[in-house]
């Protein structure tokens, strides 16, 4: 059969149009995974969306290293180092360097030519105990011990609990120099570490006093409840033996998965009824209510009872929850090349999980091998490190999941190390700092102190690295914000604070430093937007008062962008001035109207 001209032309247009279509899937394809992304990044989104006050900047174009084999490397005499890790997302760059639970052929790791054992590991005393064994061989003269690890990870927001009573087991048994530090990052909780309660705990804070939290105390993801509650001036009940009604109250679980469980089995207490710590004489039958836990606890509790959702998380906390992997001091000094190595091979797994899609899935492969957990297969494994949102077990969309790699440039970031950052203003300082403070606030008994920062925090192998990288360690991630007028629509985070000024002035008192800190710490280990809105008293001019509480708002937001400019960009800090219109107390009185004279800082997004 014949076809007429017509018929020819459009066969040529559809044929046309199927080679296009061939042509740009090849394409998107070749640059999803990595082939010639450079040439081909229009194919790739530059930007995704990523935490709730910003956009989160697509942040690697590295090359495509290829995928590390399943096979063990050889490796002859290498330096071997045994490592622990939490079953924990996050570690997703870190286990792709690794190539699997032993260093793998063509793997990040066998390129710098040293030998790494990866194990699961998710009970913190045992982390402890096998740092402790690795320092009493160092102790007993074993330049390479055979017992023990040599780096563990865990979150580093629980930092300072979990090395106050560590250093100070291994100081007095062994001495200063045997104390654990903190080297370095593989990765953030961006979600999947969370509160998950009540959807009227989302809509109204406040709506949260009385509730019964199942999770495990002081460690990161309790410390994710503690700042929202201390975002909103809802109070603690510390004594789980306990039950306060204006109070958040806690069931102390063995962990993350036990927390889960409890609310899935609707487990339940008789106890004892307390007025601010006194007891009233009244018991009561409470429940739990919400948990504090990670994935896959998050999913167990969605599945299999539901009707949660994602109260706050690492999500709208971004800066909170790093990865930090710890080691001995003694060993990391004595085996530097070996250390610097590690972080190099590490960080450029970041690299390439958070360029190319096929490392990520290997990854998630390896994830799989490594924690074993039931039902918990790769696809798991990497689609809750994306994060997504799904019906629970009641048909509630709740969010589950959300981890990121870090690569170097991230890691430089967040101890203070990169180009207009300082180790003064670093975000982990303030990660340390804030959480260090809450845990010694609401048990001072258990954790009567942390250590100093700089006594755990070693940058000297992450500055090596950079200065061997030369400046190819990635970008690291940044944030970018809506219009600075624009208000927030959901508010995360309500609180005054007391900061002094002169009278009638902008002009902070020498007294402010302190409040300005604090309110700089907290804010920092958040990428939500914030709202400074300033009041006055009713004393003196309406208009004058207008003009000064927004010159006060004012100050505050240039005192936050020059301290870090990094962490306050452009955009994030938006001034709102009240001048006398929006009392909290009466005017009628002094302690009124200093109470009146406030800045309130709002967070959301």
């Amino acid at each position: 059969m014949r076809l007429t001209s017509t018929g020819q032309k459009t066969v040529r247009v559809l044929g046309g149009l199927v080679v296009i279509l061939i042509i740009g899937l090849g394409l998107r394809f070749a640059a999803q995974n990595g082939y010639g992304r450079t040439i081909l990044r229009s194919f790739v989104p530059e930007r995704v969306e990523g935490l709730d006050a910003a956009t989160e900047q697509s942040q690697s174009d590295a090359e495509f290293a290829g995928l590390p084999s399943d096979r063990p490397a050889a490796l002859p005499g290498a330096p071997e180092v045994r490592i622990n890790f939490w079953a924990w997302n996050s570690q997703m760059g870190c286990l792709y360097a690794n190539g699997g639970p032993v260093t793998t052929r063509g793997s990040l790791m066998e390129k710098q030519g040293i030998k790494v054992f990866i194990s699961r590991q998710d009970d913190n005393s045992q982390l402890m105990a096998q740092l402790t064994r690795l320092a009493q061989g160092l102790h007993n003269g074993q330049a390479q011990p055979r017992d023990g690890v040599h780096f563990i990870g865990i979150m580093g927001d629980g930092a300072g609990a979990f090395l106050a009573a560590l250093n100070e087991q291994l100081t007095q048994s062994f001495g200063p120099e045997y104390r654990a530090e903190i080297v370095g990052s593989c990765g953030y909780s961006r979600g999947e570490d969370k509160l998950m309660g009540p959807q009227p705990w989302r809509d109204n804070p406040q709506s949260m006093r009385g509730a019964l939290v199942a999770g495990v105390l002081r460690d990161g993801d309790w410390n994710i409840a503690q700042r929202f509650m201390g975002d909103n001036g809802i109070p603690n009940n510390p004594d789980e033996r306990t039950y306060d009604p204006n109070a958040v109250n806690w069931v102390n679980t063995s962990s993350y998965v036990d927390a889960a469980e409890k609310y899935v089995s609707n487990y339940c207490e008789q106890r004892p009824v307390v007025n601010d710590g006194r007891r009233t004489g009244e018991t009561k039958r409470v429940c739990v209510d919400g948990i504090v836990t990670w994935t896959p606890a998050d999913v167990t509790a969605a599945r299999e009872r539901g009707g949660l959702v994602s109260v706050v998380s690492t999500k709208e906390y971004s800066s909170q929850m790093p990865h930090v992997l710890i080691g001995v001091r003694k060993w990391n000094q004595q085996n530097r090349e070996t250390v610097e190595k590690l972080l190099t091979a590490f960080t450029q797994g970041g690299d390439q999980v958070l360029a190319h899609p096929q490392a990520l899935s290997r990854a998630a492969e390896i994830s799989q091998e490594i924690y074993q957990e039931a039902g918990a297969d790769a696809a798991y494994w990497e689609k809750y490190y994306k994060g997504v949102t799904e019906p629970d077990k009641q048909g509630v969309p709740v969010e589950l999941g959300g981890s990121k790699a870090n690569n170097l440039a991230d890691n430089l970031l967040l101890f203070g190390l990169a180009p207009g950052t300082t180790p003064e203003t670093s975000r982990f300082r303030a990660t340390y700092t804030v959480f260090g403070k809450i845990v010694t606030q609401q048990y001072p008994d258990l954790v009567p102190r942390v250590p100093a920062y700089d006594s755990i925090v070693d940058t000297s192998y992450l500055r090596a690295v950079a200065a061997k990288a030369g400046g190819e360690g990635g970008r690291a991630e940044t944030q970018t914000y809506a219009g600075a007028n624009t208000p927030v629509t959901r508010v995360v985070g309500r609180r005054n604070y007391q900061i002094t000024f002169a009278t009638g002035s902008a002009q902070f008192t020498p007294q402010t430093e302190r409040q300005l800190q604090e309110l700089f710490d907290v804010l920092s280990i958040n990428s939500l937007a914030v709202e400074v809105h300033g009041h006055t008293d009713n004393v003196g001019d309406p208009a004058a008062n207008q003009q000064l509480s927004e010159d006060r708002a004012l100050a505050v937001k240039q005192w936050l962008e020059r301290r870090s400019a990094s962490t306050f960009p452009p955009g994030r800090v938006r001034v709102f001035a009240h001048g006398a219109t929006q009392p909290v107390e009466s005017n009628r009185t002094e302690a009124g109207r200093a109470a009146n004279r406030r800045v309130e800082i709002v967070i959301g997004s």
